[in-house]
């Protein structure tokens, strides 16, 4: 498989960790899930794609994810929170395949997010 896959299927996981996090099923705790990204980066399959990626926007966004689960300094919280600026951007989910675009019944609600202090939303 090459580094390129490798790395967009890795962020589809990321992707997916952080919905796992969200309420209403909020199936992972913050801890949970920050290991969990700790253990995604770690892995040599993805060390070794990152090693030899080109400087693609998933190669760049996954680089991100590695440096912010590395800050242990921050609580679990402020690191999801963070991975969310990262993770949730229409234009990168578009770029990885991913939809960029929630259906039409899914309820938006704001969300301050105290760590970044600006305004979000998730779905729920």
């Amino acid at each position: 498989m090459s580094s390129d896959r490798i790395i967009v299927d890795a962020i589809k996981v990321a992707q997916d960790l952080l919905q796992q996090n969200l309420p209403p099923t909020h199936n992972l705790t913050d801890a949970a899930t920050v290991m969990r990204f700790r253990e995604l980066v770690r892995s040599q399959a993805i060390r070794s794609a990152l090693e030899v990626s080109s400087d693609t926007l998933p190669a760049f966004a996954l680089r991100a994810v590695e440096r912010v689960v590395s800050d242990q300094s921050q609580t679990n919280r402020e690191t999801i929170s963070r991975l969310w600026d990262i993770l949730d951007d229409p234009t990168f989910k578009q770029s990885v395949g991913t939809s960029a675009e929630l259906p039409d019944d899914v309820p938006q609600v704001p969300l301050l997010m105290s760590s970044s202090k600006r305004d979000a939303s998730f779905t729920l």
